[in-house]
């Protein structure tokens, strides 16, 4: 009988690209040697599509962490490979990692299945932060300047906690990272929702927009989306960090701040635009919906969704 645990890595990393989340999280428990391939699998992307898997908030402990399975409707508790996770602020995902940051605001890529993660560039690398330090040259606490175009229009004072908790916004991801460095990740960050853009294991942040105050951000279709509390939704090709937007216009009476937009691709690849009413400064029950026509870059408002646009 063959040996199945002598496989060679190579190999066993193939075949895990094959399998389902869960079925990687099984297969790894079989023996050392695919577990240790396991935990290779991003060096090989998966070419199976998955269904997304949720991260529960508030439901990890030191060694577990809560997922929830929207195909299967079932919640899996699975071991918090190291570094623990538990502590760590979530602002986004993609490709089976999640942008995250720690209690120093240090960012990184995270695999919460491997526990493999790759560092994203420092905050300080971006011309508004800077970083005040202790006799010990430890940084204390941050300075976040406001700027609007080239003028600057107030100062900030951050704690470590308060910084985790307002700057980081939103970020996405352009691919799964790999061995080629084509990863990129646009974040939304500042309280004025600044749009800035960096690479994964890169040396520092890009600042791209300070003139709107941007709501949501997607990556679609080989290209980042944006979208301003006013309605002015941009598409940026991207080459390397230099980024060329190109403006879609809006007529949608929808953009105060009594309204929360959100851009989404629906399962057959059209850019919705969600729009959902806030009402004592939380999300209600009421939103609408409606679909670019990119041929004439206009939206049009869907009275009903169906289940092909969710």
């Amino acid at each position: 009988m063959a040996d199945w645990s002598k496989l060679s890595i190579d190999i066993s990393s193939l075949i895990h690209g094959e399998l389902s989340v869960l079925d990687c999280i099984r297969v790894g428990a079989v023996c050392k040697q695919w577990n240790f391939a396991c935990k290779l699998k991003y060096h090989c992307p998966t070419k199976k599509p998955q269904s997304p898997w949720l991260v529960l908030p508030g439901e990890c402990d030191s060694t577990t962490i809560k997922f929830f399975s929207i195909l299967e409707k079932k919640t899996y508790k699975i071991p918090c490979p190291e570094p623990m996770i538990h502590r760590r602020v979530y602002i986004g995902s993609g490709h089976g990692w999640l942008v995250t940051v720690d209690d120093i605001c240090n960012m990184h890529l995270l695999n919460p299945l491997t526990g493999a993660q790759i560092p994203l560039p420092p905050v300080t690398t971006l011309p508004f932060v800077s970083a005040r330090h202790n006799s010990h040259g430890q940084i204390i606490e941050f300075v976040v300047e406001v700027p609007y175009g080239a003028n600057i229009i107030s100062t900030l004072v951050f704690s470590f906690e308060r910084m985790r908790c307002i700057f980081f916004q939103k970020a996405v991801l352009s691919a799964a990272p790999d061995v080629d460095d084509n990863c990129l990740i646009m974040m939304i960050c500042n309280n004025w929702k600044h749009l800035v853009v960096g690479r994964a294991r890169g040396e520092a942040w890009k600042c791209i927009s300070l003139y709107h105050h941007y709501t949501n951000i997607i990556h679609r279709k080989g290209k980042f989306h944006s979208i301003s509390d006013t309605g002015i939704v941009e598409v940026w090709e991207h080459d390397g960090l230099i980024l060329r937007p190109r403006i879609i216009g809006s007529k949608i009476r929808y953009f105060l701040n009594q309204f929360m937009h959100y851009l989404v691709e629906s399962l057959d690849g059209n850019l919705l635009l969600i729009v959902r009413a806030q009402e004592d400064i939380k999300p209600s029950d009421n939103f609408l919906v409606f679909s670019l026509d990119e041929k004439e870059h206009k939206w049009k408002k869907h009275l009903e969704i169906g289940l092909e646009l969710v």
